[in-house]
């Protein structure tokens, strides 16, 4: 009775049990299943029973298994472990810890199996070892900061990227913002402090290694919320020393060339000025070529002043002037001769009386850039707005179009050096360096600058300065 009792007790477990479970005979062939098992497998019960275990195996396992198999039904082992890949009917791959004991009932030995299914393991560790090796050569690393505790968790490279040394308790807030040099410290402090409001932090500096020239990390990170709803900021490190000197090497070619240029571009521009004088203005087709010659004159030495001007930004060589204008006057000034061919009309929008204490000659470059852009990228919107606003403790100055917008992912680097967009297929002439400079003279007033912009809906660049 209690044979019989606790043999139905083995029952129910084994079939309501949550591991895949079998039950073999001395042939090796599978006796009983439980639905976990049909359900790893993905056959029926009936397909399951009366075939060999063996045959779901991986080829490249089938070897060892066989092994452990004789030494357990051959040479009395009373169990064994492994771990193997099996194959799904439907041809997927599961990975599966197998133990396996002996017993014998009423004289005959059977071997009762548990199969615990780990592939969600195997694809984490393999996704691991592909996000190491991509961080590798990335020269990158992956690091959280509780804002809470201070402390911070990151992978191995991290502490040779900032190139401080990690003790036993770890690495702290402060090792972090130490690992920069005087100046950039207090400014990945700053940006600290304000994570609260930013949400996030994007930041370049340079960190000094022991017994090495200093190099450049940057970091970037999202403010997340962490365990016990602590304030916990996620994202990466990276050493961009390399694109940091190819940059470098890029500006002084750039400033050299310029610098080159500039003198036999003088004296080609004072020709064509005497030229014009010298011929006759009766003679239509050479006052067609002088001027032509003249608007592409003007061109080159836009671009060569683009260049110049990137390249003292880079060098942290630009100067104000700052004194206090009327916007709307400046406006009006800038913007009079920009669309020579009348396809556009300008409006100037909101307090017209509103007064900027700012260098006159830079926000006029800031405002033809953004409405150059307009012009250039919403063609067909003939309306392009120019509206300054007072908001309290700083001005605001917006050029809005209606035209066909832009791409989120491409507006959030509008104003990185030299990058240009490329709207719906069409190449478009320029540097991309008009938003950069724009974005750095911004910058130098202490102000902001940024970009409004939904597909098919127009576009909205702004700047505020503080009063």
């Amino acid at each position: 009775m209690k044979f019989n009792e606790c043999e139905q007790r083995f029952k129910a477990i084994f079939s309501l049990t949550s591991a895949a479970t079998k039950i073999i005979d001395h042939n090796l062939t599978i006796i009983e299943v439980n639905d976990a098992l049909v359900d790893l497998l993905g056959y029926e019960k009936s397909e399951i029973c009366g075939t060999k275990i063996m045959e779901y195996a991986c080829e490249e396992f089938k070897v060892e298994w066989k092994d452990l198999q004789e030494a357990m039904w051959v040479h009395g082992k009373p169990n064994f472990k492994l771990d193997v890949c099996l194959k799904k009917k439907d041809g997927a791959l599961v990975w599966v810890h197998i133990t396996t004991i002996l017993f014998t009932e009423s004289g005959t030995r059977y071997a009762y199996t548990v199969l615990d299914d780990f592939t969600y393991l195997k694809d984490f560790e393999e996704s691991q070892k592909r996000l190491n090796m991509s961080l590798k050569y990335s020269n990158m690393a992956i690091w959280e900061l509780d804002l809470d505790s201070d402390k911070i968790i990151h992978t191995g490279d991290f502490a040779r990227i900032l190139g401080c040394s990690e003790d036993s308790d770890g690495l702290q807030k402060s090792d972090l913002v130490n690992s920069f040099i005087e100046g950039d410290d207090q400014a990945l402090v700053l940006l600290l402090d304000a994570i609260n409001e930013t949400r996030q932090l994007e930041f370049s500096g340079r960190v000094v290694s022991q017994g090495t020239d200093s190099k450049w990390v940057k970091l970037q990170a999202k403010l997340n919320v962490g365990p016990n709803q602590s304030r916990v900021l996620m994202g990466t490190a990276q050493d961009i020393s390399k694109e940091k000197k190819a940059d470098r090497y890029k500006d002084d070619f750039i400033s050299i060339a310029s610098h080159e240029l500039k003198t036999p571009v003088t004296v080609l521009s004072g020709t064509l000025q005497l030229m014009g004088r010298m011929f006759p203005k009766e003679d239509t087709r050479l006052s067609k070529l002088i001027a032509q010659a003249n608007q592409s004159m003007r061109k080159i030495n836009d671009l060569i002043g683009a260049l110049l001007n990137a390249s003292k930004m880079a060098e942290g060589q630009l100067h104000l002037k700052v004194s206090t204008f009327n916007i709307a006057q400046a406006v009006e000034e800038c913007c009079v001769n920009i669309d020579r061919e009348g396809k556009h009309q300008l409006i100037v929008e909101g307090d017209k009386k509103l007064e900027i204490r700012a260098d006159f000659e830079r926000i006029q470059q800031v405002i033809v850039n953004f409405v150059n852009n307009a012009i250039k990228y919403a063609p067909n919107a003939r309306d392009i707005r120019v509206r300054a606003t007072d908001e309290g403790e700083k001005i605001r100055v917006a050029v809005i179009d209606s035209g066909p917008g832009i791409d989120p992912e491409k507006s959030e680097h509008l104003f990185d050096r030299y990058y240009r967009v490329d709207a719906e297929g069409s190449q478009y002439s320029g540097l991309g360096l008009g938003l950069y400079i724009s974005s750095e003279i911004i910058k130098k007033h202490n102000g902001e600058i940024g970009v409004y912009s939904k597909l098919g809906e127009g576009s909205e660049f702004w700047f505020t300065i503080p009063k």
